[in-house]
This record gives structure tokens, C-alpha cells and sequence, in this order.
């Protein structure tokens, strides 16, 4: 195998024994993360039995008309958002981000590696879809493993008399725990055979198990001696490494530091600045400088995620630059980054896809936002969403005669509905959740319009980006032709 360690050429194939080991480990991983997710605290049918609630999913099912339905969805997902990440700028939320964050890199490195493998003709289409299909095999049975152990340790923890919430805490604790382990243990394989290191399943293994029991040994002196011993030993294991091999520390510094904090503080502040666009489209009113309003709302939030790639484009090189010179320090020669992010320039969807992909992660949050809103436009085309809304709406009860203000109160009285009714609302309701799938479609539409226009008008995109990054890091290279 030949090693990308050179600088050269970043990503190149690394043979299905790397590629199937990393892609196991990042499913696990995945897995753990969305097991952190905030899930619905509620099931569906209690939900439907709230009377807050179920006006929720009325409204989201076409009730009220289609600013309504907005921005019920809208509500909703603040909601979620805020569970998930608490306060907007907040040490939570920063610690969200690089959880997250430990994932894109390696995803977009494996990605990459396939496609370079398919480009050089050393694996064929088929072999492609077969890893696919593999990955989507494991990936549900990984998370067919979860649910049945979290089910079985449940009911032991029940049998003992133990209390649910402190066992959901326990769960949680448990799961960040291994998530740091795992995301150190795929960074040390990656580094490994990103440096030329590795090359067969046997290797492969036993770079993981290294990772491991660094990542375990970072977790034991988190738990019990704080988060200074935590920082220590992350220092000193940094300097051995610099100091055995230049190659093989430069690239775990790359996906387990560089990669993952700089594109959490990014992103951090994409999330955020996302959230705020929500809280104002939470004020606004059913009128047409509402709907006005609300629109212009989306743009400008599509125009700051363009604003934060760039800026990222020029804070991601500055962390490189600065592993650069840390290996300096140590005698080791620098990495040739630059010819890397060259490739981006030239071939953005090919060989500079692991670059390009780095580059537009704080583009998620406004996908999601847009994927919602666009979402909610749908809802009401479900099957069969009139019978349900009929199913769970009250009815207003038979009077002759006005009683006044009794009257009223009774026809604003929101009487849950049957089991029948509520049964067959839920199944709608989760049916029309496939919406979001051609919500998210068209979503990414209205970023890859954007790049045909750029494209079109033959604006130099790229090559801005590119001097950006040289002209940012000229404070140790001299390379700007800008000034």
C-alpha cells in the first residue's frame, strides 16, 4: 500500500481491510451519538392524549392554514433544539458541536478513500454497492444490538428496584464516555494508516486496540482526577507521539484535535445564529409582512452559513499551520497541506472532496431549518390526513339555544380523542414524516442552485478561498499574493 503521508495526496486508497475496520468503528459511533440524541419524552399516542400537544400536530397536519402549520413545525423543532443544546451559547451546546464534529472527518475520509480507490480503477462499481449495502446491514443491526440491550439492562435495573431517571443518567454518562473512546480509537487507526502504517485487518486491529487503551486511560483520569489530569495526559501522549513519528502525529492531531475543534467552534456558531433566526420567526404575525419576514428570515440565514464556510476556509489552515510548527519544534519536517487543499481548488468533488466536505459543514444547521419548514409545506398531502385530523379534533357539542359565555367555554373544550381515532393518527402522523426526505432534497437543491450559478458566472470561488487560506497563514509561510 502506498502511504499518503507525503502530503501530496492526502486521501488515497487504503485497501476494503482499513476501509471496512474504520467504517465499523464510525457506525459504532454514530450509533452512540444518536443514542445522546433528546428523543420525544413522550410517545406519540400521549402525546395525541395532551391537549397542548395534540393542537401541535393538528396544526402540523394542515390545521389553520399553511403560515400556521410553519410555524407549529418550527416551535417544535426550537423545542427539540433546545433540549438538545440547552442555551445558544452555551459550554453545552460547544460540547454537542464536537461530538458531532468527531464524526464528519472520518465519514468524509472514508468517502473520499472509496471514490479515489473507484478513480483509480483499483475497485469496481460493484464492490461499491456490496460496502454500502454492508454498511447499511451492520448499521441496523448495531442499532438492533442497542435497543435490545438497552431494553434488557433495563429491566434488570427494574428488577433490583432501581429508579428510572438515575438510570437514563447512568445510560447517558456511559454512552459520552465510549463516544470519546471510540471517536480516539478510529483517529489513532486512521493516523495509522494514513501514515503508511497499516495495512491489513491484523494491524488495523491492534491500532485499535491502541486507541483504545489511550482513549480508556483519558477517560479513567477524567473521571477521577478532573479535567486537568484529562489535559495532562492529552499533552504528554501528544509529545511522545511528535517525538516517535512525525506522519503518524501530525494525523491524529489532524481528526482528533485540528479537525473536530475547529469545525465545532464554526459550527457552534452556526447552530447559534441559526437558533436566533428562529426565535425571530417565532414572533412573527400571520400577516403578509410576517410571511415577508419569514422568508427573508431563510435568506439571510442561507447567506451566513455562506459567510461561516469562508470563514472557516481561513481558520481551518491556521490550525494546520500551527501543527506545522509544533512539529518544527520537535525536528520533524512540515506537512504539505497546501497541495491538498490545491486539489480542492482543481477537482472539488473528486480528490478535493475530503477538503471541500470539511468546508461546508456549517451549512447543516440552515439544511435542517429548511428541511423543516419545507417539510411542513407537505404534511397535509399524507394519505388520509383529513380522516385522522377528524379523528382527533373535537367536536362542538349540540345546543338549540346560545347559553353565552358557558356556550363558549364548551366549544373551546379540546376532549381527547378514542383509542381508534388516536391509533390512526399516529400512523399518519408518522407517515408523514417521510416528507422531510423531499424536503431535505430540496433543500440541497437550493445549495447546488447556488454553486451552478457560481459556476455559470464563472466566479472565482475556489481560488478566493484558496488565497484566503494561503494569505492567513502567512504569518509563518510568507505565501500571499494578496499583499
Amino acid at each position: 500500500m502506498e502511504p499518503a503521508g507525503s502530503g501530496l495526496e492526502l486521501i488515497s486508497w487504503q485497501g476494503w481491510s482499513v476501509t471496512g475496520s474504520i467504517s465499523a468503528m464510525l457506525i459504532l459511533l454514530v450509533t452512540i451519538l444518536l443514542w445522546l440524541l433528546p428523543f420525544p419524552r413522550d410517545a406519540l399516542l400521549e402525546n395525541i392524549a395532551d391537549p397542548e400537544q395534540r393542537r401541535d400536530i393538528r396544526a402540523r397536519l394542515g390545521e389553520g392554514g399553511v403560515f400556521y402549520r410553519f410555524m407549529a413545525s418550527i416551535t417544535n423543532y426550537d423545542d427539540w433544539l433546545q433540549r438538545w443544546f440547552g442555551r445558544r451559547w452555551s459550554g453545552q451546546a460547544f460540547e454537542r458541536c464536537v461530538a458531532i464534529a468527531f464524526a464528519f472527518p472520518v465519514a468524509l475520509f472514508l468517502l473520499a478513500s472509496v471514490l479515489a480507490g473507484y478513480g483509480a480503477s483499483e475497485i469496481s462499481f460493484g464492490e461499491i454497492l456490496l460496502f454500502f449495502f454492508g454498511v447499511i446491514v451492520v448499521s441496523v443491526a448495531t442499532g438492533s444490538l442497542f435497543r435490545v440491550g438497552y431494553a434488557f439492562f433495563r429491566r434488570m435495573w427494574s428488577s433490583i428496584g432501581g429508579d428510572n431517571e438515575l438510570a437514563e443518567i447512568i445510560t447517558r454518562i456511559a454512552l459520552g464516555a465510549f463516544a470519546v473512546v471510540f471517536a480516539f480509537a478510529i483517529s489513532f487507526a486512521v493516523a495509522s494508516s494514513v501514515a503508511g502504517e497499516i495495512s491489513d485487518v491484523g494491524t488495523v486491529f491492534f491500532a485499535i486496540i491502541g486507541g483504545f487503551a489511550f482513549a480508556l486511560a483519558f477517560a479513567i483520569a477524567f473521571a477521577f482526577a478532573g479535567v486537568w489530569a484529562f489535559l495532562i495526559a492529552l499533552i504528554i501522549v501528544t509529545i511522545v507521539a511528535l517525538t516517535l513519528a512525525k506522519d503518524f502525529a501530525f494525523f491524529l492531531l489532524l481528526f482528533f484535535v485540528i479537525l473536530p475543534v475547529l469545525n465545532a467552534l464554526i459550527d457552534w456558531g452556526s447552530w447559534a445564529i441559526t437558533r436566533f433566526h428562529i426565535t425571530i420567526i417565532g414572533t412573527l404575525q400571520h400577516t403578509i409582512g410576517g410571511y415577508s419576514m419569514a422568508i427573508l428570515v431563510l435568506i439571510a440565514d442561507v447567506i451566513a452559513a455562506l459567510t461561516l464556510v469562508v470563514i472557516l476556509a481561513a481558520l481551518l489552515p491556521i490550525g494546520l499551520e500551527l501543527a506545522d510548527t509544533l512539529l518544527s519544534i520537535f525536528g520533524r519536517d512540515g506537512f504539505d497541506w497546501r497541495s491538498t487543499a490545491s486539489q480542492a481548488v482543481t477537482a472539488p468533488w473528486n480528490e478535493g472532496l475530503f477538503v471541500t466536505g470539511m468546508l461546508l459543514t456549517p451549512i447543516i444547521p440552515t439544511l435542517a431549518l429548511l428541511t423543516i419548514a419545507i417539510g411542513s409545506l407537505f404534511m397535509p398531502l399524507t394519505p388520509a390526513t383529513g380522516i385522522a385530523l377528524a379523528g382527533i379534533s373535537s367536536p362542538r357539542p349540540d345546543s338549540d339555544e346560545d347559553e353565552g359565555e358557558d356556550e363558549e367555554e364548551d366549544e373551546t373544550e379540546d376532549i381527547p380523542p378514542g383509542e381508534e381515532e388516536s391509533l390512526f393518527a399516529a400512523r399518519v402522523v408518522y407517515l408523514s414524516r417521510l416528507w422531510y426526505i423531499p424536503a431535505l432534497l430540496i433543500s440541497m437543491g437550493i445549495f447546488i442552485l447556488i454553486w451552478w450559478l457560481v459556476t455559470l458566472f464563472d466566479l472565482p470561488v475556489a481560488n478566493f478561498l484558496y488565497e484566503l487560506a494561503l494569505c492567513s497563514t502567512s504569518w509563518g509561510s510568507g505565501q500571499c499574493r494578496w499583499f
